[in-house]
């Protein structure tokens, strides 16, 4: 494929993004009447949820089948509709021309960075290692799906249980586009990008001009600034990891390949010690947004980024609306912004769990930080127009979903879980008992964030009448006892985030400083709040430890931080500057700008490193590396995307988690097709189906069941499974001939006698290319089970 190629790709892929969005604009417009750019840097994302969501919220709920026909139906009526109205009131249209600029700045700076995405990715495309394999399975199966939730392609005759409703949104720009599961994974990698960074410039952009509110928030170029570094600290910058190993030895960091080096190793920084149960270190997951976009796992938390930053983008209008006095009317300002909030919040519940607790937090604090200027009561009634919207939205994924949450009953004294509500509490949240996080590797991921909350404080600081500002004596009397406290407690965050987050708080309660200030500062304050969350609890899963709870959290932190210290930036300079002169300042503004261009170092080191020195572009095609590695594999598996039926599954071999033989990742063909196999990749369904002990039970059992089968196809036993199973087709190729590598022993090699007398049992030989062959059922199951 060439470049041309791909391009192309990507712009009837864009193509259709842009015009199910711009259908739903008048929905976002009318959410963000006191956004400066009226929601125009949000509505990639939430166009995208708002056109899709009524299909898939139908479906979902057994009304309707999710086909293209409904795809393009809904959005279509209710895209007319909404302009007919919009038009008849007479804002939008007027809105428009006379900001035409910025109409054309966002879908435009969306464009570019999807496509330059696009050319980055097409030089190591695979979808082969990590997560990568998992994430394509799911996106195959929304593919073909039109029920919801769509089959679980690595556990036949169950439907996923998972956060799955990103992977429905991209499956239904791939159908409408006509892309298939390999050229949708990189477009879609592509699409949350380019949708992320300009939700994150735009709500920074915004921000900073607020509601117009004092005089130094109006300005037009102040608010680019704010946007161009919201952007920047977003998707331009790492974490300190990359700059520390410079500066200790320049050669081996530039020399070190990706997995050995910062590329790998920068989301690896904080690992723990003493953790009951482990013999060793845990290391914990500490990503952010350039690691995982150029690792290019499409997996939930990534998929959920642009709306969980368009959250905060929505929270900053709410906050805008009420500081403003535009809802001095009372509530009916507030119920469109609120009721489109909650749609948000509950379709981040079905697309990346998590998000959602902070989601609501985000809103709400938005309306009542500025509800000083708001009457409490509608306030208070559209918090229950905010929750109510999220509930109505998820209701149909929650009604079929059981989170993969809490540990078993087994393992709390018995009097403790039978309790009603603590028994729950104590299975699901653990309580950190081993040393916390050391305080160097926080400031390793966190220093720059630090520095700018610093200048934030100073400029507050500055603001604040001495009579108003906190003792001083006092606060230096603080900072070593909570030094100390921390240091015995082996909790370094208590002094390191606690200060500047207790300091912060106080400010804005006695400084009076602007609104955009203050809500930049209580951004901020919300972000480092949320990092002392997995220093003292987590949520039980299946590895027993706070690994994913960091994980989670952190990558939420980073969006807030991002957007919150632009802003910061950019309000905090001028006033150090009249207070303290330009050479102080300047010299702060330097040392920042040394700090965050250490920090900008890792994007392109690993870039580099992950598409070897940009070598060979290969295109954009995720799957295409399965052709060259195994021309028989390949042609295999598009014979079965192009052949099988709705509901047809197909039977492989059991395959161990992040597993890959002979250059394959284990069971691919149901990853590449999207077509339900027995059992997958049986660690990930552990997780999965930890929450449902009857499932939970039958993965080892699947995997025994399987192995029957291939072992003596012609059994009685083998031709039960078949049609208990409803396997329409038996693959066997590479895996099942040859097995896999050390370590993993699920299943194969398997002789290859047996299956040749699946022919006398009426099978067919559908498929046969080298060693890798197909065999389809009869139509009519009774032959299948016929006996010799």
């Amino acid at each position: 494929m060439s470049v041309i190629d791909a391009l192309t790709q990507g712009l009837a892929w864009y193509g259709v993004a842009f015009v199910l969005s711009a259908l739903l604009y008048p929905i976002v417009f009318r959410a963000s009447p006191a956004l400066p750019d009226r929601g125009l840097s949000l509505a990639g994302p939430l166009g995208l949820l708002f056109a899709v969501a009524g299909p898939w919220w139908l479906a979902a709920a057994g009304i309707a089948r999710f086909t293209n026909t409904l795809l393009v139906a809904i959005p279509l009526a209710v895209g007319a509709a909404l302009w007919a109205w919009e038009i008849r009131r007479g804002e939008i249209l007027p809105y428009l021309r006379r900001n035409i600029g910025t109409v054309l700045l966002w879908p435009t700076s969306t464009l570019v960075l999807f496509l330059g995405y696009v050319v980055f990715r097409g030089f190591n495309p695979d979808a082969a290692y990590t997560e990568k394999p998992m994430d394509m399975a799911m996106l195959a199966s929304a593919i073909r799906a039109t029920d919801m939730p769509p089959p679980d392609p690595w556990f036949a005759g169950q439907p996923i249980n998972y956060y799955y409703l990103g992977y429905v949104l991209m499956a239904a720009l791939a159908r409408l586009s006509g892309s298939g599961p390999g050229v949708a994974f990189t477009l879609s990698l592509a699409t949350t990008f380019a949708y992320a960074t300009v939700a994150a410039a735009g709500t920074a952009a915004n921000l900073v001009r607020a509601a117009r509110l004092g005089k130094a928030t109006g300005g037009r170029g102040t608010a680019w600034l704010g946007g161009i570094l919201g952007a920047l600290l977003l998707v331009g910058i790492g974490n300190l990891e990359t700059p520390l190993r410079f500066l200790r030895n320049p050669r081996a960091t530039l020399d070190a390949g990706w997995w050995s080096g910062v590329g790998w190793q920068a989301s690896r920084v904080i690992v723990d010690q003493g953790v009951p149960g482990s013999s060793g270190p845990r290391p914990t997951i500490n990503e952010f947004p350039a690691f995982s976009f150029v690792l290019g796992d499409l997996h939930p938390h990534v998929l959920a980024y642009p709306l969980f930053i368009a959250t905060i983008g929505l929270a900053v209008g709410l906050f805008s609306l009420c500081a403003s006095g535009g809802a001095r009317g009372g509530l009916r300002p507030l119920l469109f912004p609120l009721a489109a909030s909650g749609i948000v919040a509950g379709a981040l519940y079905a697309i990346n769990s998590w998000d959602l607790p902070t989601a609501l937090a985000l809103t709400c604090g938005g309306l009542l930080l500025g509800a000083g200027r708001c009457q409490l009561r509608p306030a208070l009634v559209a918090l229950a127009v905010l929750v109510g919207a999220a509930l109505l939205t998820a209701l149909p994924f929650a009604l079929g979903y059981t989170p993969a949450i809490g540990t078993s009953v087994d393992a709390i004294p018995a009097w403790i879980a039978d309790l009603p509500v603590v028994g729950r509490l104590v299975r699901t949240v653990g309580i950190v008992i081993w040393p916390r996080s050391a305080a160097t590797a926080l400031l390793t991921i966190y220093g720059l964030f630090l520095g700018i909350t610093a200048l934030l404080i100073a400029a507050l600081w500055i603001l604040t009448p001495q009579s108003r500002r906190p003792v001083s004596g006092l606060l230096l009397a603080a900072v070593p006892v909570a030094m100390v406290v921390g240091t015995l407690a082996r909790f370094a965050a208590l002094w390191l985030i606690g200060i500047p987050l207790a300091l912060l708080l106080l400010l804005l309660r006695r400084a009076p400083a602007e609104p955009t200030m203050r809500a930049t500062g209580a951004l901020l304050a919300f972000g480092w709040a949320l990092v002392l969350v997995p220093e003292v609890a987590f949520l039980q899963d299946a590895f027993g430890d706070r690994m994913n709870t960091v994980f989670k959290v952190y990558f939420q932190v980073w969006a807030i931080l991002a957007v919150a210290g632009a802003a910061a930036i950019v309000l905090a300079m001028p006033r150090l500057r009249d207070a303290l002169g330009r050479a102080p300042t300047r010299a702060a503004g330097a040392l920042l700008a040394l700090v965050m261009l250490g920090a900008a170092l890792y994007p392109p080191l690993s870039a580099y490193r992950w598409t070897d020195g940009f070598g060979d572009w290969r295109g954009i095609d995720g799957l295409a590396y399965i052709d060259t590695t195994s021309p028989a594999e390949g042609a295999a598996i598009a014979w079965l995307a192009a052949n099988a039926r709705p509901g047809d599954v197909v039977l492989e071999a059991p395959g161990c988690s992040y597993g890959v033989a002979a250059g394959l990742p284990h069971d691919r063909v149901s990853m590449a097709t999207g077509l339900p196999t027995v059992i997958g990749w049986h660690f990930h369904e552990y997780q999965w189906r930890s929450g449902r002990p009857e499932e939970l039970a039958e993965i080892g059992q699947r995997q025994a069941d399987v192995n029957t089968i291939y072992r003596d196809p012609t059994s009685p036993m083998a031709r039960a499974l078949l049609e208990q199973y409803r396997v329409r087709y038996i693959y066997v190729g590479t895996h099942e001939r040859d097995g896999y590598e050390p370590g993993c022993t699920v299943g194969p090699p398997y002789p290859e006698d047996g299956l040749a007398a699946l022919e006398q049992l009426g099978w067919s030989r559908v498929f046969q290319q080298g060693d890798v062959v197909i065999f389809e059922r009869p139509d009519d199951p009774k032959l299948a089970s016929r006996p010799n």
